[in-house]
């Protein structure tokens, strides 16, 4: 998937008023999976993602890499973007769901099985 059909997934399913909101919704939540530890899955998950995409996850040292639940990762997600909780989440699933439907079926399965279980409702769209 192209950069231009990721953002307008996201904005058709935050309901956002702009191609702006969902881009800055890409940014936090990509900034935030690069924060957490998922195995070493950061490289190949960003190798199929647009560029400007994949660098945005694969930022930092993998050493400073932290475990952390979905509900933390709503809140940074929300703290990022100066939103309610309410608004995060919505947010957070509709741009984690586009970015792991933009992959391939083996890297989704990959992607997935490196998240904690509470991430399930945030990776699968179901509206």
């Amino acid at each position: 998937m192209q950069t231009t059909e990721i953002l307008e997934l996201v904005e058709q399913r935050a309901e956002l008023a702009s191609n702006q909101e969902a881009n800055d919704t890409m940014i936090a939540v990509l900034e935030t999976l690069a924060e957490r530890e998922l195995d070493g899955e950061h490289d190949n998950f960003a190798a199929q993602l647009p560029k400007e995409f994949g660098e945005l996850l694969t930022k930092g040292d993998p050493k400073d890499k932290d475990n952390f639940d979905a509900e933390e990762f709503v809140r940074r997600v929300g703290q990022r973007l100066d939103t309610t909780s309410d608004q995060s989440e919505k947010r957070t699933q509709a741009a984690l769901s586009a970015l792991i439907e933009s992959v391939s079926d083996g890297e989704r399965v990959d992607m997935l099985n490196k998240l904690p279980k509470d991430f399930s409702p945030y990776a699968v769209w179901t509206a």
